[in-house]
């Protein structure tokens, strides 16, 4: 997989498949005091966007359920 332009650039060591995607020291120092954002924060953006997308996909489904959609 390659890295996108808007993972931005590369750092020395770094693969072309984690590009962008590395949580640096700073990020992970930083506590948010929500345990849930701090999960959601750790986790990778293919991964969140795959969550982000099913929970559309479901609230759609309990809206057509509902008769709201």
């Amino acid at each position: 997989m390659t890295g996108d332009a808007a993972d931005g650039p590369r750092a020395a060591g770094e693969g072309a498949d984690d590009a962008g995607n590395r949580a640096t020291d700073a990020d992970d120092a930083r506590g948010t005091g929500s345990p849930i954002v701090d999960r959601w924060t750790a986790l990778d953006r293919g991964w969140q966007a795959l969550a982000l997308g099913l929970g559309i996909v479901a609230a759609h489904l309990a809206g057509q359920a509902a008769g709201v959609f």
